[in-house]
């Protein structure tokens, strides 16, 4: 991977630099708003008194994948983005707003988006699934995995490696983008692999993954808990949207946006130099956090059967206003099984780092008031529209390493 990452930076000659807004080609402060001279691709609102990104097109996010004599193949692509931690990060087949998929840019159609937008592989799974519902406003994107057996001839950013390559880089920090973790989670995972999952390993902990996954998924807890984020989803949240130069304890400059209080993030400028790209030049804006960002996704026992703790949250900017999330519990005797660093999506943030992690706590608490879900009931919700963040389908993914 070293290699092909190296060679591919160097041919698209990458550079980036900042620059104040009032140097950009293509972006302006109108109306309240930094919108894009187009009027398409996102903008930057002011919403529950922080910066949002408003994007509220449907983008694609799509794996191909093919069958041959020893295992499945995947069609993975090696994407730069001005944000990423190391600049290249594994991508599905094709990542693409629709604004880029319709060329609103004045460049090349993004690699692989036809096939998803007008010849329709044999899809395998097809969901929406929200953004972060903190930073972005009702953005959600089409998760794609479909078989395609014929033959594609790939540019130097695209390769097939075997599924369980990828499926093991997803413990190696800043390979594998959040983008392609969310794909991969929302398929079908027998359909992935060709096996049944959780069985390529045989460890005390991968044994017990596989029994959770052949757990039955209805029981009261379960339905109580569908119940209450189907409440909460009917709600009526009112989002004010107010004009940038309103938002108190933010301040606009000719450099960006920023936090008086240095606590969330900034809006910065940036000018990129990508020569691989659709487009090999452009500007926007970009979210810089402060800090490190944490989640860790909590397993434990119930009744000798391991399930994974979340909470039903509400975010301002969720599509379907609650969904499930990773939660902290303070347990001194937990036992950290797996942890990975990872960059957050690097078109929109510029080298946000997350840490995920899986955290055992042995026996769990079933008197909290979130819900325990064993992976027959995970695998039974991510393969629906919106039941899991951005931040839980990251984490986890991280299971996907023992599948």
């Amino acid at each position: 991977m070293n290699n092909w990452f190296s060679t591919l930076i160097k041919k698209s000659n990458f550079h980036l630099e900042w620059i104040p807004l009032s140097k950009s080609r293509f972006w302006c402060f109108k109306k309240g708003k930094i919108v894009h001279k187009s009027g398409r691709f996102f903008k930057i609102i002011g919403l529950a008194n922080q910066p949002f990104i408003d994007q509220r097109e449907i983008g694609t996010l799509g794996f191909l994948i093919r069958k041959t004599k020893q295992k499945n193949e995947i069609l993975v692509q090696a994407k730069i983005e001005p944000g990423n931690s190391h600049i290249i990060q594994l991508a599905p087949t094709c990542q693409a707003t629709e604004s880029n998929s319709l060329m609103i840019h004045g460049g090349k159609e993004p690699p692989f988006s036809h096939l998803f937008t007008k010849e329709h592989p044999r899809i395998i799974n097809s969901t929406l699934q929200s953004e972060q519902g903190t930073r972005f406003y009702k953005k959600h994107n089409r998760n794609i995995l479909a078989f395609y057996s014929e033959s594609l001839k790939l540019p130097d950013s695209h390769r097939w490696i075997p599924v369980d390559t990828l499926l093991n880089l997803l413990s190696a920090n800043y390979i594998v983008n959040t983008d392609a973790r969310s794909v991969l989670v929302c398929s079908m995972w027998g359909k992935l692999v060709n096996h049944t999952p959780f069985t390529s390993h045989n460890t005390n902990f991968s044994n017990e993954l596989l029994f959770s996954y052949e757990q039955k998924t209805e029981n009261a807890e379960f339905k109580k808990m569908k119940k209450e984020i189907t409440i909460m989803r009917r709600k009526k949240y009112i989002n004010k949207i107010i004009s940038l130069d309103q938002l108190p304890n933010w301040k606009i400059t000719d450099f960006g946006i920023d936090s008086l209080e240095k606590k969330l993030f900034k809006i910065r400028y940036i000018k990129i130099i990508a020569k691989s790209r659709e487009v090999p030049e452009w500007d926007q804006p970009i979210i810089d956090s402060y800090n490190e960002a944490k989640v860790d996704l909590i397993c434990g026992r119930v009744d000798g059967v391991l399930h994974f703790y979340f909470e039903i949250i509400h975010e301002p900017g969720l599509y379907n206003n609650a969904e499930l999330s990773p939660a902290v519990i303070n347990c001194p005797t937990a036992k950290v099984i797996k942890s990975v660093l990872q960059s957050d999506e690097g078109g929109r943030f510029f080298k946000d780092v997350t840490k995920y992690r899986i955290i055992d706590v042995g026996k769990a608490n079933t008197k909290l008031q979130g819900y325990w879900l064993n992976l027959a009931q995970i695998q039974k919700l991510v393969q629906k529209n919106g039941w899991f963040t951005n931040e839980a389908r990251s984490a986890i993914s991280l299971l996907l390493c023992w599948l």
